[in-house]
């Protein structure tokens, strides 16, 4: 019996022609994939012949022919023939012909002529890719800031597009169909210009990421060019062009009150100022937004410092309100940079070493981009008595407080607070101009 090596899975197993086999002494063809009459047949399929016996295949080969006429390949063994056409096969008629010249390797020749017509059916056009979503994140300003609401510009006109979430806000892109992701990457604009990243999630959804935030009150145009090819091979019929208009710039972040933590003075309780000017134990602030700085003396705390400190010695070191600034914004800000950018100095002579102990953070969010609106400082001074000569420690419970000052004559001493311009909001804009203001110790 002959054992069969290269079988094509469509024309049966080696198992399938075993008991086919047999020692009859003229050769004879098996099995044709596509088998005679079969119709529909892929575009890209190969035609294979099984044989009976080992065979010349070289007089197979010759004696091989395909109506029409198709440039190929043959792969072939002693007792199987596989034609493989250089490019799909058009679609209609066919017909494998292999003639008596076909011979085994006894040289006998094949039983008879074999004919197999099949037709080739036509082809199915994979439908365009569309885009199917694009999400961009718009809003008021505190929507915004809060991360925007999705948006699809599919559905119609958007003109509030977040400028910034804060930082740079991302698009989301869907198409119907897995994308040639090259081609995207190569293809996709941005106008005006705009540098960005992608961000693929899978071959039909990503995310443009773009570099920076968005300008203002600037309408943006998405552009996918037409030709733009699926996974598939089909490609865009028509160039995709998607528009938004950006909101607004965002507001510039500002100081809109100062006061002390001893005058119960806070966002959402009491954060108006006076136009007179207020004391530590006023139930106003000092300051808030829209009333004029008034000088020095019209802002009166108290040093928290009661004089009766020593060296090594807990007293007067703990902390008291009446010298613990507190500054309002009207934005959740960026609570390094604030930190940052505050400074408190002595500006009555004698100079003094004055240093920020602690601080408290509060009205903030607790979800991203979090941030906070009111801050409360501690000031440590080292002319206070807490500690003798030296800031406080652990032995002590540390220094919170400025030098007494309940005996301090009138118009002295004099001390200044700034916030530089470097304080930025939770959105990344820096304050336009910074915020002083020059208090008085009483």
């Amino acid at each position: 019996m002959v054992l069969l090596v290269h079988c094509h899975s469509q024309i049966g197993s080696i198992q399938d022609w075993l008991g086919v086999l047999s020692l009859e002494d003229t050769p004879k063809i098996l099995a044709f994939s596509p088998a005679s009459d079969t119709i529909d047949v892929n575009p890209e399929t190969k035609i294979s012949v099984l044989f009976s016996h080992p065979m010349s295949i070289q007089s197979c080969v010759s004696a091989f022919s395909l109506e029409p006429q198709v440039r190929g390949s043959f792969e072939t063994n002693d007792l199987s023939l596989k034609f493989i056409p250089k490019t799909e096969l058009p679609s209609g008629g066919y017909i494998i012909r292999i003639t008596k010249q076909c011979e085994d390797k006894n040289g006998k020749d094949l039983d008879r002529v074999y004919t197999v017509p099949f037709r080739v059916g036509e082809k199915e056009i994979p439908k365009s890719p569309e885009l199917e979503t694009l999400l961009v994140l718009t809003g008021t300003e505190t929507e915004c800031l809060a991360g925007g609401n999705s948006t699809d510009i599919k559905l119609g006109e958007v003109d509030s597009v977040c400028s910034g979430i804060p930082g740079p806000p991302p698009f989301f892109v869907r198409f119907t169909k897995p994308m040639n992701q090259t081609e995207i990457e190569l293809g996709l604009r941005m106008e005006p210009s705009l540098s960005y990243r992608l961000e693929w999630d899978n071959t039909s959804q990503f995310r443009i990421l773009p570099d920076t935030i968005l300008t203002p009150e600037t309408r943006y145009h998405i552009v996918f060019p037409k030709g733009i090819h699926a996974d598939d091979g089909a490609e865009l019929e028509e160039t995709i062009r998607m528009n938004f208009l950006v909101g607004p710039d965002l507001s510039d972040p500002e100081v809109i009150g100062f006061g002390l933590e001893s005058q119960n003075c806070g966002l959402g309780t009491q954060e108006i100022g006076s136009i007179t000017g207020a004391r530590w134990d006023s139930n106003f602030c000092f300051w808030s937004r829209g009333l004029p700085i008034l000088n020095p003396n019209f802002y009166q705390f108290r040093g928290g410092d009661d004089g009766s400190g020593i060296s090594g010695s807990p007293l007067a070191c703990a902390d008291v309100n009446t010298d613990n600034f507190k500054i309002f914004f009207n934005q959740f800000m960026d609570t390094t940079s604030v930190i940052g950018a505050s400074k408190l100095s002595k500006i009555s002579p004698p100079s003094t070493n004055i240093r920020l102990s602690t601080w408290v953070w509060s009205h903030c969010q607790t979800t991203f981009p979090f941030g906070c609106k009111e801050l409360t400082y501690s000031y440590a001074e080292s002319e206070a008595s807490c500690n003798g000569t030296l800031f406080g420690n652990i032995g002590t419970g540390g220094d919170f407080n400025l030098q007494t000052s309940a005996l301090s004559p009138n118009y002295y001493p004099y001390y200044e607070f700034r916030l530089e311009p470097e304080a930025k909001s939770i959105s990344g804009k820096r304050m336009k101009v910074g915020f002083t203001i020059q208090v008085e110790a009483k």
